[in-house]
């Protein structure tokens, strides 16, 4: 049994998440899908097979008319599971940054108002608590 850490490893891929986003909306072809993301196919199958392996996408063949069958990709159950707790675990975190900044910037400002602190301290704190929380400004 793999590491339960691999699926972090897995899934903080930025081109997997990508490709399941995809899928998670339908069927797509490992060649539309390169073309979407605008990266090679063997970039693409490589990423599709480690996400298979995983069980987070599944795969089918389809057969049009006179054509040769086409394997295409979906996103399973797992895939779609997985991509929404990402997404939730991304909101939830920034929300409490965005809320850490707030609060912090908050407080500086009461120790301002109450005279607590010069403005030149003011200004030197706030731009080093900007610098903290850049990621979310």
């Amino acid at each position: 049994m793999p590491e339960p850490l691999e699926l972090v490893r897995v899934a903080s891929s930025e081109t997997r998440r990508q490709i399941l986003r995809l899928l998670r909306q339908g069927f797509d072809h490992p060649e539309d899908l390169a073309k979407k993301l605008k990266i090679r196919r063997t970039s693409v199958d490589k990423q599709l097979l480690e996400l298979f392996d995983w069980g987070l996408v599944d795969r089918a063949a389809v057969f049009p008319a006179g054509g040769r069958p086409r394997i295409v990709y979906q996103a399973t159950q797992r895939g779609r599971d997985l991509l929404e707790l990402l997404e939730r675990v991304v909101t939830e975190y920034s929300q409490g940054f965005r809320a850490d900044f707030e609060r912090e910037l908050e407080a500086l400002e009461a120790r301002l108002a109450a005279g607590e602190i010069a403005e030149e301290m003011y200004f030197k704190r706030r731009k080093e608590i900007e610098a903290r929380y850049r990621l979310i400004l």
